[in-house]
């Protein structure tokens, strides 16, 4: 039998509940050494800790002074590491977040993000995923994601959603082209121009907005092309196959060729950009995130806030 004399026992940063379990297995180990050979009774051991903050163990009139045994060491240390973990968690300090993101958004938006984690929450394992729209909201309606930057709201029902970004469009030009020699072209410069289109493969977000701004300022663009994804856009408008319009966030995209000009182009007629949350998206670790998210992104030309 042992009997526990004193509670405390280094490291004394421990809590006291931690410090007891230590001195206990720190008693029966010397108990288990000590054990007398003959098969009489074990007589009980005492564990205190001194002032100098020696481990002593006593039994009968003998007197150890003992070392922290490896096995308490290593359960206090284990013990105090998850206390620690949970209280991190509790604040949202530590975890795991996956977000899905549109491609385009890899220009500058992703970027920002990660950066920002890396500052302000770096217990926090981020891993951004590139897809689709309706990959993503399909994903955040399943569980497998924690949060999405989209395209557009998606359908309403468990997915969250609130617009983080409302950019204009920038005309992208090849240098060389008779377009880039005007100072401030505009959307009737466009009329019969060959021009750079998205396609409604995989998604169809922009083309819908284009025809809906051709169709206000009464143009009509000749469609050389037409292709899903921004960088595929400037490639080929690099090549001089046409003009684009494309979110301005793109602009920090440069090739040989490639210039972009400002545009005026009504109000209403912008790139969005949405961040999404499904049934994974609650608790102090996502409402964190989301705030540096949000805050990442505030200083963009388009920033917005709902």
């Amino acid at each position: 039998m042992f009997q526990i004399h004193d509670a405390r026992i280094a490291p004394r940063r421990a809590s006291r509940s931690l410090r007891i379990g230590a001195l206990v297995l720190a008693a029966l180990a010397c108990q288990r050494v000590e054990a007398p050979s003959d098969g009489a009774e074990s007589p009980r051991a005492i564990a205190v800790e001194d002032d100098a903050g020696q481990l002593v163990v006593l039994r009968g009139a003998a007197r150890r002074v003992v070392s922290l045994v490896p096995s308490a060491t290593d359960i206090l240390e284990r013990s105090e590491f998850a206390v620690l973990s949970a209280r991190q968690a509790e604040r949202g300090e530590i975890g795991s977040i996956e977000m899905g993101f549109i491609p385009s958004a890899a220009f500058e938006f992703v970027p920002r993000i990660v950066a920002a984690l890396a500052v302000r929450l770096p217990g926090v394992s981020f891993n951004p995923i590139e897809m689709m729209s309706y990959e993503i909201v399909e994903a955040l309606r399943a569980g497998r994601l924690d949060f999405g930057l989209t395209r557009s709201r998606g359908p309403a029902g468990p997915i969250q959603a609130a617009r983080v970004i409302n950019e204009p469009f920038v005309l992208a030009l090849p240098a060389d082209g008779a377009l880039a020699a005007l100072a401030e072209p505009t959307l009737a410069d466009l009329d019969g121009a060959d021009f750079i289109g998205y396609s409604t493969e995989r998604g169809g977000y922009l083309r819908t907005v284009h025809e809906g701004l051709f169709a206000t300022a009464g143009i009509t663009p000749r469609v050389v092309l037409e292709v899903s994804q921004t960088h595929t856009v400037l490639a080929l408008v690099d090549r001089g196959l046409g003009a684009a319009l494309v979110p301005a966030s793109a602009s920090m995209v440069h090739m040989a060729n490639l210039t972009y000009r400002r545009i005026r182009i009504p109000a209403r007629f912008r790139s969005t950009i949405y961040l999404s949350s499904g049934a994974r998206g609650a608790g102090a670790l996502h409402d964190r995130v989301r705030d540096v998210i949000r805050a990442a992104l505030a200083d963009l030309e388009g920033a917005t806030r709902e």
